[in-house]
């Protein structure tokens, strides 16, 4: 016996170490990262991070992170960490830690002029005059040029898709996917054309799962709403509806408010300001800004175009409710667009292009809308039981109960409470209360339906309906009146690999756009995969 169980034992302490080393083998697969501005020491939020001469990469989330494979260190690769506004800075793997969080700062683009060239008065103001260019006119050509600037041939590309939801700051309801997207050219028409596989999908259960948030849309019942817009087109799946709001690849159709048709509205719909030029990897970009004031709206918005050959290369667009205050979240997660807004964020889209053999194509797209949630009402009735009996002196009754102490003058107020049995109104004689109880007695005279049931015993529980009415608790709640509480939607595509010369596949193992990503969907073989990665966000 002491042999067997030892070597029971032995067995089992090592099961325990290899079930150890694997989990643990798996998390140290990963190089993980966190960017911030060196200055102010706050998070970068979509910068892009790509393994040298390799095409493959991240994007940062929110919170600054990004994650690696660590098989790129191995190799001995470099990071290439870039942003609009930020100097590249490269990295070299072999400096990163694989069992913590690389702390990174970037530093803020400074134009250093390398030269000064004296001019004469007259000089100047040719000078001056030659390089006043309006906004409109800057934008005009970015517009014009699109058929030159971006791919009207088929391209593919890879990347990382995830939806998730923010409630106080919290990560909640992730699902994240790799996909891949054969797009026909911006010749023609997304919704109807682009064709996208899924490789691999999954709900991520180191999140937090909420029940009441991850609900479809209600709005009949009103229980999950946005209050201010409606999303997208019916019948279309997450995924539709994020490309949907990328207003360079749709800018011949209608896109949302208040872009509209890019190509046709963003003009006439939107005050334009030229700011200070930025840059990206040393190219010299214009800043559009855009605004509109519409009742109770607020629009900010941001275009980066490069000069001289007039690329898009990224566009912020938030929409505010000026009549709402402000809650978690409703400042743009790139304040760039708004300082300090105290109002409330209906939503925003940030789509950024990438530069390659002369075109730009997609880098990534992140939609982010706010929307309430109808939570359980803090005060409600918790249980009801009928009391009948027979007799000369019987009192039938229905007993109440509350789940808190409510007040004594609403609970004992019989217009307060509605009685129905089989759609028979039942009439209270009186009402007495004992604690968080409330006894309701009935006058069972009139009701036929109510006197047929006592005298049969024959008590259907399903037909007997109580409805209570402008109640309080003692603590103020109101019955069965729940208080919504806000959210924040956000779907987003990261590109991690661009695959121009790729074919779309013959076979029809394609995603149903009718349907939820993470439903009944294809998942299409790859051979690949394993050069793909989760960009999983920071846990909470």
């Amino acid at each position: 016996m002491p042999l067997i169980s030892t070597t029971i034992r032995l067995f089992f302490i090592i099961f325990l170490f290899i079930q150890f080393h694997d989990v643990n083998g798996q998390e140290q697969d990963l190089i993980r990262g966190e960017l911030f501005n060196s200055q102010d020491k706050k998070p970068i939020s979509f910068a892009t991070v790509l393994v040298k001469n390799k095409a493959k990469g991240a994007v940062s989330n929110t919170d600054g992170s990004f994650i690696i494979p660590y098989k790129y260190k191995l190799l001995g690769d470099t990071l290439v960490i870039s942003l609009i506004g930020y100097a590249t800075k490269e990295i070299p793997l072999s400096t990163l830690e694989r069992n913590q969080v690389n702390l990174i700062p970037l530093d803020e683009k400074v134009d250093n002029l390398s030269e000064v060239v004296v001019m004469a008065s007259e000089d100047k103001k040719r000078r001056r005059k030659k390089d006043r260019t309006s906004p409109s006119d800057i934008v005009t050509l970015a517009l014009k040029k699109i058929p030159k600037n971006y791919p009207f041939k088929p391209f593919s590309y890879v990347g990382y898709y995830r939806d998730y939801q923010k409630k106080e700051g919290k990560y909640v309801n992730l699902n994240e996917a790799l996909l891949q997207v054969f797009d026909t050219g911006f010749g023609n028409k997304d919704l109807e054309e682009t064709q996208t596989r899924i490789y691999k999908y999954e709900r991520n259960p180191n999140f937090p799962f909420d029940t009441l948030a991850s609900q479809f849309y209600d709005y009949a019942n009103k229980s999950k709403i946005v209050s201010d817009f409606k999303l997208g087109i019916p019948g279309q799946n997450e995924f539709i509806l994020l490309r949907l709001h990328d207003a360079i690849r749709n800018y011949n159709v209608n896109s949302y408010d208040f872009v509209n048709r890019l190509d046709v509205n963003i003009i006439d719909n939107h005050e334009l300001r030229l700011l200070s030029d930025t840059y990206l990897n040393n190219i010299s970009l214009y800043t559009v800004s855009l605004y509109k004031r519409l009742k109770n709206f607020r629009v900010y918005g941001k275009l980066y175009i490069s000069k001289g050959d007039y690329k898009i290369y990224k566009m912020q667009y938030a929409v505010y409710d000026v009549s709402k205050p402000s809650i978690e979240e409703n400042s743009s997660d790139n304040p760039s667009l708004t300082d300090d807004n105290p109002e409330k964020l209906v939503f925003e889209i940030i789509v950024e292009y990438q530069r390659q053999d002369g075109r730009m194509y997609p880098n990534y797209i992140s939609f982010n809308n706010s929307f309430e949630v109808l939570q359980k009402p803090k005060f409600y009735i918790e249980d009801a039981v009928v009391h009948f009996s027979k007799g000369l002196f019987s009192q039938n009754s229905i007993v109440v109960a509350f789940n808190n102490f409510p007040v004594f003058k609403d609970a004992t107020k019989i217009s307060n409470y509605e009685i129905e049995y089989k759609g028979e109104v039942i009439n209270i004689e009186k009402i007495e209360m004992k604690k968080y109880r409330v006894f309701l007695y009935l006058d069972t005279e009139d009701s036929s339906n109510l006197n047929q049931m006592i005298s049969s015993n024959d008590f259907a529980a399903k037909d007997l309906i109580i409805k209570a009415e402008n109640i309080k608790d003692i603590d103020g709640n109101i019955i069965n009146e729940g208080e919504y509480e806000s959210y924040n939607q956000y779907r987003e595509f990261f590109v991690q690999e661009l695959k121009l010369q790729e074919t779309k596949p013959l076979d029809t193992l394609f995603m149903y756009k009718d349907r939820p990503i993470f439903k009944e969907q294809n998942l299409a073989p790859f051979e690949k995969l394993e050069d793909y990665w989760m960009n999983t966000p920071l846990k909470n």
